[in-house]
């Protein structure tokens, strides 16, 4: 009975990684002193066959399409919108722009007091987006997507063949899990889709959510997952707002995508987008399937080019986009120092050490010799082997160590540097 405790109680202790370890460090913050010159702006024609045409920087500037705003709240904010008072038969002019630096991991949280969505015509997005080659090459990230009057937001991986996922793990409704957009049984470049749940009052996309404020959207990538999380202005978690974001403490994502996708082969290098598109491949497909939106116009082209004042509301008016990835050095300090402080309280809580110190190597031998009458070596060995494959440990030659007593010397070296009592 004591054995089989403490292999559990080893077992928890030492397998598990606690999202903490994921300490975050802001390396770029867009905002309303810089946002202009971070993003390229797309002026060629639309890959998405929108009714649409996308401006320069100067002439976006020029004709209004742009701005920093100081009005409307007391937050600065970044302005982008349409042209709502021209009828142009080449197309209603817009914006879509691209992060100049591209990523790989990290934490995105998008700060957007307006939205351009749920009017009749508009296809607008924020997502990420690979330069690697040639689409779906290098994989996209849709974090917030919608078309004419959608009132609830849509996620999705776009991605060649071989990445799925699964439906569990997050509070939204799994529409496809398949994220090849060549996937046979769903629709052309559909991808791996999840959709916020329609509760009546809670929109998260359209006129609805912009009422409230607007909201924020957070977008953990890592090596393991996907995940995506949404607020409305009223429940965004304090600690975003304190430039400290902790994951592990947001509770279920509204999105998660893992569970048949290798997250690295997939997505690599992927740079920040907004765009407000018209009709074209969704918008313009999906008008007869609203009531609301075929009843104005035979079409969704007609409806565009005929009623410019029907997107005066159609503007993006983001506060900002902040960008965190794991801490370099502070990062390896707590992962030891946590690793250190595990090792003590396994070694405590299962009665082998007697003497409550970790900085000696007689103890250590000591235990070893418990650990092998006990028949517990073998296991710890494997253990240790998971645990520090999780957090990138080597023995300096690229290789894993076999079991704790490969370790001894750095474990020593840990203690002496002071690192173990970094928190």
């Amino acid at each position: 009975m004591h054995k089989t405790s403490t292999l559990i109680t080893l077992l928890t202790t030492v397998s598990y990684i606690p999202p903490a370890l994921a300490t975050y460090t802001l390396i770029d913050n867009y905002d309303p002193s810089n946002w202009f010159s971070k993003f390229h702006f797309w002026d060629q024609k639309d890959p998405t066959n929108g009714f649409v045409q996308y401006k320069s920087l100067s002439s976006a500037a020029s004709t209004g399409l742009i701005a920093i705003d100081t009005t409307s709240t007391t937050i600065p904010a970044i302005y982008m919108g349409d042209d709502h008072t021209t009828k142009d038969p080449r197309g209603r002019a817009s914006v879509r722009i691209s992060s100049k630096k591209s990523y790989n991991h990290g934490l995105f949280i998008f700060d957007i007091e307006h939205s351009p969505g749920g009017i009749c015509g508009t296809w607008p997005a924020f997502w990420l987006l690979s330069d690697s080659g040639k689409w779906p090459v290098g994989g996209e990230i849709d974090i917030f997507e919608g078309a004419n009057d959608d009132k609830h937001n849509k996620m999705t991986l776009h991605t060649s063949p071989g990445c799925a996922i699964q439906n569990t793990g997050f509070s939204g409704q799994l529409d496809t899990s398949n994220c090849d957009v060549d996937a046979p049984g769903q629709g052309k470049n559909m991808g791996c889709g999840i959709k916020h749940r329609e509760v009546r009052g809670q929109e998260t996309f359209g006129q609805g959510m912009n009422k409230g404020g607007g909201g924020v959207w957070a977008t953990e990538w890592t090596s393991n997952d996907i995940r995506i999380y949404h607020w409305h202005r009223a429940n965004v978690p304090s600690d975003i707002g304190a430039g400290k974001p902790m994951p592990e403490k947001w509770g279920i994502p509204v999105a998660k995508f893992a569970g048949g996708c290798e997250i690295d082969r997939y997505f690599k290098n992927l740079n920040i987008i907004f765009n407000i598109a018209f009709c074209g491949d969704w918008a313009g497909a999906a008008w007869n399937g609203s009531v609301e939106c075929k009843n104005k116009a035979g079409s969704c082209e007609e409806w565009v080019r005929e009623n410019p004042g029907a997107f005066r509301d159609a503007y993006w008016m983001v506060r900002s986009v902040k960008v965190y990835q794991e801490g370099g050095e502070k990062k390896e300090m707590v992962k030891r120092g946590w690793l250190t402080d595990q090792w003590k309280k396994s070694l405590n809580w299962s009665g082998m050490n007697k003497g409550g110190s970790t900085g000696t190597h007689s103890w250590k031998r000591d235990e070893e010799e418990r650990i092998e009458k006990r028949g517990l070596r073998s296991w710890f060995g494997r253990q240790w082997k998971k645990f520090y494959e999780a957090i990138g440990g080597t023995d300096g030659t690229g290789d894993l160590p076999n079991n704790p007593f490969q370790k001894r010397d750095e474990m020593v070296g840990i203690e002496k540097t002071g690192l173990g009592d970094c928190k």
